[in-house]
């Protein structure tokens, strides 16, 4: 009954039927050669060669002093969770297209996604370089801080614009220590920015954008330990965040 069992698990990893056989084969008794095993097992020898070669890039097989003999479970294993590891990076790119799917190929210039936190840092960075009159913020930057690291870098971001003379205006959708950091008042006057809290339910996103570039930075957090980031150029997009940040910013009466 075991032995069905783990055949029936090594054929959902993604075992073929040559493949399982030739692992139970060895697991009873070692071989010289691949070719002994072909001739105790009455395979064809291609057949068998191929098996071993993909047995041998999992693990489960191996060269001993005995010859060909069969190894634990654990390289397997290790593959098995690769591929899910992989899949779900697959999967968090796909989700991040999705929302995008219904828009014209041609509104869109350039489409860079981020599932990492350097790369996600790295987006950040390439943000505070490009040219524009205000940089535009919204969102969650409690939530966000995390996710790059700390406050060094957002520091690091509020130069870069500096240095172009570029304004900032902030609407923070959270409140706490990094917005507060941010919002001092002798801060806001050195650097030109404006930073405000509004109450909406826009917990675990952080939108970067500006004024006058047509690229927008949309970070997504909601799972901290898998943030995800989109960097898009798209003049559509862009200018359809500005409208509704004007729209907010006239609700407020505040800018």
């Amino acid at each position: 009954m075991k032995e069905n069992q783990l055949e029936n698990l090594m054929a959902e990893a993604g075992l073929n039927e040559t493949e399982i056989l030739l692992y139970r084969n060895l697991l009873q008794k070692p071989v010289a050669t691949k070719w002994d095993l072909k001739v105790r097992t009455g395979l064809e020898r291609n057949k068998v060669y191929r098996a071993c070669e993909r047995l041998e890039a999992l693990k489960l097989i191996g060269k001993s002093k005995k010859g060909i003999k069969a190894l634990t479970l654990a390289g397997l294993i290790e593959d098995l969770l690769n591929r899910q590891k992989n899949a779900f990076a697959l999967a968090q790119k796909l989700k991040q297209y999705s929302g995008f799917s219904a828009i014209p190929t041609e509104a869109i210039e350039e489409f860079e996604t981020a599932t990492t936190k350097e790369k996600i840092l790295d987006q950040y960075i390439k943000m505070s370089q490009i040219k524009y009159d205000t940089c535009l913020d919204f969102g969650d930057l409690e939530g966000f801080v995390p996710v790059l690291g700390g406050m060094d870098p957002v520091f690091k971001f509020r130069v870069n614009r500096y240095k172009q003379n570029a304004k900032n205006m902030a609407l923070c959708t959270t409140t706490g220590p990094f917005t507060s950091c941010m919002a001092r008042k002798s801060d806001m006057e050195r650097f030109k920015s404006t930073i405000e809290t509004m109450k909406i339910n826009f917990k675990d996103k952080w939108i970067i954008f500006s004024d006058t570039a047509d690229y927008l930075m949309i970070n997504d957090f909601a799972n901290p330990e898998t943030p995800s980031s989109i960097l898009i150029k798209s003049k559509l997009l862009a200018d359809s965040q500005r409208m509704q940040f004007r729209q907010f910013c006239d609700n407020m009466k505040k800018f």
